[in-house]
């Protein structure tokens, strides 16, 4: 993923544009409420892949169970925070593996979460605490970073499953009023 990130980058801000005339006005606040919406069906893909019954947490119409497809989506919300924000992510660079799955979610968990709490801050829809806060590109980089880990532990072409969830994305698109490009 990282070695694409420009077309990777062009690409999150042309859906961006898709997605313009389909809800409300996105700001990078937007973005990092959908980046948690995001955190949550990867989740569930997780619960149903460690063979937790999900029945009670999801849609029967609507089931999500493709793991790979939810972590692109993550990776296009973390991406829509910073590009909304007029910015685009540091360099990304890799922590040591985690030790185990649940460190890895949980350092993707964390960076989600300091992603949110920057674009709030930069936003002014909260109060900057006090500390060192980091900057957007830096989080929206660690949020990559811990998507590219969860990618690399469970076998997967981020990549790959970006560009899909890409092809999937226009042709919602095309059926529901998304703007051309």
């Amino acid at each position: 993923m990282s070695a694409n990130l420009p077309e990777v980058l062009a690409e999150v801000r042309r859906l961006r544009r898709r997605f313009a005339p389909t809800a409300e006005a996105w700001g990078p606040c937007t973005a990092a409420v959908e980046l948690q919406v995001q955190i949550g069906h990867l989740a569930l893909c997780v619960l149903r892949r460690h063979g937790t019954d999900v029945s009670a947490l999801e849609d029967p119409d609507r089931p999500l169970d493709n793991l790979g497809d939810e972590l692109a989506d993550v990776v296009l919300a973390a991406l829509s925070v910073a590009v909304l924000a007029g910015t685009e992510p540091g360099p990304i660079a890799r922590p040591a593996a985690a030790t185990h799955e649940t460190e890895a979610l949980l350092r993707l968990l964390v960076s989600a979460g300091a992603l949110s709490e920057v674009a709030l801050v930069d936003q002014q829809f909260r109060h900057c605490p006090p500390g060192a806060l980091p900057s957007l590109p830096e989080v929206a980089a660690a949020v990559i970073a811990s998507c590219e880990d969860l990618a690399d532990r469970w076998g997967l072409d981020l990549f790959a499953e970006f560009r899909s969830m890409i092809v999937d994305a226009d042709a919602f698109l095309d059926t529901h009023g998304g703007t051309d490009d």
